[in-house]
């Protein structure tokens, strides 16, 4: 087991985000058993305050999550601010990382 110097921030999907992926892909619907789901990113590992750090990463993550479905940015909502990912997504932020696994942390960058 080992800890690292990373925070996190966890974060799932609202209705929102739900809604634009299904107007846009109709063949490939997320249901509503994507609103559990969840994906986590590691940030620096000193932080003061949680709402300061989701703020400063906030338009990275919800960018990466509109590009996870679909790339053409024309597509994507205009608006892209710390109020419209609250209104798109569920978050948690972590200020501790431990790593239960055996296996060596592999990485891909993106």
């Amino acid at each position: 087991m080992k800890v690292y110097n990373r925070s996190a921030i966890t974060i799932s999907y609202k209705a929102p985000f739900v809604d634009w992926n299904n107007q846009l892909t109709p063949d490939f619907q997320m249901d509503a058993g994507m609103l559990g789901e969840s994906k986590t990113y590691l940030t620096k590992e000193d932080f003061e305050d949680a709402n300061q750090l989701i703020k400063k990463y906030c338009k990275t993550i919800f960018e990466l999550e509109l590009e996870g479905i679909w790339t053409d940015e024309n597509d994507w909502p205009q608006k892209r601010d710390f109020k419209t990912f609250c209104e798109w997504f569920h978050f948690e932020v972590s200020d501790w990382v431990v790593d239960l696994g055996n296996q060596p942390l592999i990485g891909d960058d993106l």
